[in-house]
């Protein structure tokens, strides 16, 4: 049986300065030595994408923006390989190469073993910027045991928090639903969360085996097979693009796939300690971001 491929991909648009942070780290935690292709899909390519990919020794390729629905599926229409990483410009990496290696060969094992469906990246507890599941999570549940390693800063949440109040037991009461699809995130503040929602969450070596009803799911930071990512997820955008709810006036992955179609399938998410986080820099599209220093308030 032939060993399966593995390669690393980056989306990215109009974002050079966060892109080469990116990069640099990359480069410098060598870990991308296990990869079989890496490759950047510019939106809107130009003369410094295309400088700043040969620069570092990536591939590339590109076209008119997308958004991030069609920019995702153009990339892994470009890749080749069985696995794919999925990127976008402002994800850094924040483990060591020994970690990363190791982190990243265990969840090709998972994906081939057919224990994991997607593989979420983002490290569990260096989250980076833009990351509500936690607080989201505290509207309606009390923690039982926080790990260790949880940073409050990251999340901007307080131990009052933690404590399970009155209005948290009617929202679970009113709300059932809503609070069922949140177990999953608890991921990212218990210790032991695969006791407290065993029904949801399962334990496989180190990492989390979520079940997709109690998981949300994310274009960040992803590891799948190239086949599930194009024929499943980017078909499934494709087929139900959710133009209510964009961004920048395109579709995007996490608006489209996030409802009862996301939740009955079952898809088994696999969450670790992770090894890349969120830090952008310039370039973004949402106005209120604080890399639009003209942001009118």
């Amino acid at each position: 049986m032939n060993k399966p491929t593995i390669g690393i991909g980056i989306l990215s648009w109009k974002a050079h300065q966060t892109l080469r942070q990116s990069l640099e780290g990359y480069k410098d935690n060598g870990f991308l030595e296990m990869f079989d292709e890496k490759i950047i899909y510019f939106s809107d390519m130009s003369d410094e994408d295309i400088a700043i990919a040969k620069q570092y020794g990536w591939g590339y390729a590109g076209g008119a923006n997308e958004g991030i629905a069609g920019g995702m599926k153009r990339l892994g229409e470009h890749m080749k390989s069985d696995y794919i990483i999925l990127l976008q410009s402002d994800n850094p990496i924040c483990e060591s190469q020994k970690f990363t290696i190791d982190h990243i060969q265990s969840a090709l094992k998972l994906l081939e073993n057919q224990t994991a469906d997607i593989v979420r990246l983002r490290h569990r507890w260096n989250i980076g910027e833009g990351f509500a599941d936690v607080s989201k999570y505290l509207k309606y549940f009390s923690v039982q045991k926080i790990s260790n390693d949880f940073l409050p800063h990251e999340h901007g949440v307080t131990e009052k928090q933690y404590l399970d109040t009155l209005v948290k037991k009617l929202k679970r009461f009113f709300r059932p639903l809503k609070a069922r699809h949140l177990r999953g995130r608890s991921v990212f503040i218990e210790e032991n969360p695969d006791q407290i929602h065993p029904d949801v969450i399962t334990k496989e070596d180190a990492f989390f085996i979520i079940d997709s009803s109690a998981m949300n799911f994310t274009d960040q930071c992803l590891m799948l097979s190239r086949e599930t990512w194009l024929n499943v997820f980017c078909d499934y955008v494709d087929r139900h693009p959710d133009s209510g709810r964009s961004s920048g006036g395109f579709p995007a992955p996490e608006t489209s796939i996030n409802g009862s179609w996301w939740r009955r399938s079952g898809f088994k998410v696999a969450q670790g300690r992770g090894v890349f986080s969120h830090d952008r820099h310039d370039g973004s599209f949402r106005s209120e971001h604080h890399t639009n220093k003209n942001n009118s308030k």
